[in-house]
């Protein structure tokens, strides 16, 4: 059947030169299976000119028409891009974050990336001790309440009004109760009119904020806080609130439930509670009495010699 199409298309040397839709035509005719063609009203093996193509045959050869002749190439595959990525996918992008978290998140470490230096040249001077001091302790293997003893016993020592401190918070409706141990510094005044001002110590600052499968972002906004704070109360106030919507926000992004010693509230209640300062007794003044006693002594043997 093949032979005797291209017998018919193939023109004779004297036929006119066809024109190229009518060859294309002819062409694409000889690819359509019998099963697409309309039946044939000639006997078996015969075929007749005047039948036309079914919308199937003619739908494939425009199809091929468009895509072979005209253009000479395929169009390529739309790609998959992700302008914003870059083109990469984060691991934060298999669960599908909201807008509303991925701002919180983002606020969150615009907000701690502006309080994390110290206000004032007196807290940049202090968290240069502290630090130095820390790295000295830790590197002798002290644990974390011995640290907090060593490092109040060596910033006295050093000049300073410093005490381990302990708060205690009780149960409410929302968060458990608990207990945190931090250090406090009293600056001296600037003035004759000012107060002293009280500086929070904390040697394990960023630990406090861990949580479980923290997301990428989250993960940025624990590196962005101090691993040693050294601040006033408003400072660590602002910290604590930021890190502890980031924490919230990397929490249910991961669809895990928001524990209550990760609220808010529970976080501030570590270093805003009322606490109790652990001041060690001053030392005893030397006795009066007993160098009285030495001196009468050794004067009375002095007499006892002078009257032998």
């Amino acid at each position: 059947m093949r032979a005797a199409a291209a017998a018919q298309i193939d023109p004779s040397p004297g036929a006119p030169a066809k024109s190229r839709l009518k060859r294309l035509f002819e062409r694409q005719l000889l690819r359509v299976s019998p099963a697409e063609r309309l039946p044939s009203v000639a006997g078996v093996g015969e075929k007749d000119e005047s039948s036309e193509p079914s919308s199937v045959c003619l739908d494939g050869m425009v199809r091929s028409f468009l895509e072979d002749g005209v253009g000479g190439e395929r169009p390529a595959a739309p790609r998959c891009c992700n302008c914003f990525h870059g083109g990469e996918a984060s691991d934060d992008d298999d669960d599908g974050p909201a807008a509303a978290e991925a701002a919180a998140t983002s606020d969150a470490a615009e907000t701690i990336k502006g309080l994390v230096h110290c206000a004032s040249l007196r807290e940049r001077n202090l968290l240069a001790d502290v630090s130095t001091l820390v790295e000295r302790h830790r590197a002798a293997g002290a644990r974390k309440r011995d640290l907090l003893r060593l490092l109040a016993d060596s910033l006295r020592a050093a000049g300073h009004d410093a005490a381990v401190c302990f708060s205690r918070w009780d149960k409410s409706s929302s968060h458990p109760k608990g207990e945190h141990a931090y250090l406090d510094v009293l600056l001296p005044p600037v003035s004759d009119r000012a107060e002293r001002d009280r500086i929070l110590v904390d040697v394990d600052f960023r630990s406090e904020f861990e949580v479980a499968r923290p997301t990428k972002a989250y993960r940025a906004v624990l590196q962005r806080l101090p691993s040693v704070f050294v601040g006033k109360e408003d400072r660590l106030r602002l910290l604590v609130a930021a890190a502890a919507d980031a924490a919230r926000a990397s929490l249910k992004k991961r669809g895990l439930h928001l524990p209550p010693w990760r609220k808010p509230e529970y976080m501030r209640a570590k270093w805003l509670s009322p606490y109790e300062r652990d001041v060690p007794p001053p030392p005893p003044p030397p006795d009066a009495s007993a160098g009285e006693l030495a001196v009468d002594g050794e004067g009375g043997g002095g007499g006892g010699g002078l009257n032998d």
